[in-house]
């Protein structure tokens, strides 16, 4: 599919770089840039809170893409989606994937501020959290029965977390939406990323800050029930814990 391709991706990070505005892959896009095998519905970026109204004018003068008029009903942005919704979101012509932009505090808010570094990215003056997603030399090629790996060289660049910043994103995430419908997809990222990631021997889990390090070695090994090994996450992190509303009693209407 054309908008699945590698120029496709890279086009929207040009757009959004020649604006400025510093962007990071994101979604499921990114596991397949990592070798993980997932369904793609959308194209991802993160970019800074105070970009989001610039950089939804800029993608909105992109051609094949409309911003979406109707967020109160649409799947990709519903409140009860089981994945974190987009912040704005833009349909593309003809399609059933959709461009979607994330906000920096509600996806990587622990690495230092997004900045103009990453607007012209480059090996050498990218920040060590990220790579671009044509560094052969730290992202996988295509394999059979994985993830579309590494960009072909030649595009336009496109900035992407490294696979231990990918994985910290994860579990602090499962830690702040513990008890959460997002939780649960924290958890089945944190998966993903332990089953085709680190097997296949692509992940430096040593790069993890502590206390995180430890706890994503205790949740591979299976050293603590997962409900338990949450809550010991949260309280390690500083992290409050949620409780969901009790349900209506009987008889309630």
């Amino acid at each position: 599919m054309a908008e699945l391709s590698e120029s496709f991706v890279a086009s929207i990070a040009r757009a959004l770089n020649s604006a400025q505005i510093p962007c990071v892959l994101w979604g499921h896009y990114l596991l397949v840039v990592h070798g993980v095998p997932s369904i793609v519905a959308s194209i991802d970026f993160v970019i800074p809170d105070h970009d989001i109204d610039t950089g939804a004018k800029v993608l909105s003068r992109l051609a094949r893409l409309t911003p979406c008029h109707d967020t109160e009903v649409c799947i990709f942005s519903h409140s009860k989606r089981l994945t974190p919704p987009p912040s704005r979101h833009f349909h593309i012509e003809n399609s059933d994937i959709v461009v979607g932009l994330y906000l920096q505090s509600e996806t990587l808010w622990f690495l230092p501020p997004l900045d103009g570094s990453l607007a012209s990215p480059s090996d050498i003056e990218l920040p060590s959290p990220f790579v671009l997603a044509s560094d052969q030399t730290v992202l996988p090629p295509w394999r059979p029965g994985r993830g579309a790996g590494v960009f072909k060289p030649g595009q336009p660049p496109v900035v992407v977390p490294r696979s231990h910043v990918l994985l910290e994103a994860f579990l602090r995430l499962y830690a702040r939406d513990l008890g959460r419908w997002m939780g649960a997809f924290a958890m089945a990222m944190i998966g993903f990323v332990e089953l085709y990631i680190d097997e296949d021997g692509l992940l430096d889990a040593g790069r993890l800050p502590e206390p995180l390090r430890t706890f994503y070695r205790d949740l591979r090994d299976g050293n603590k029930p997962v409900r338990q090994w949450g809550l010991d996450l949260q309280e390690a992190l500083g992290v409050p814990h949620y409780e969901p509303a009790p349900g209506p009693g009987p008889g309630a209407v």
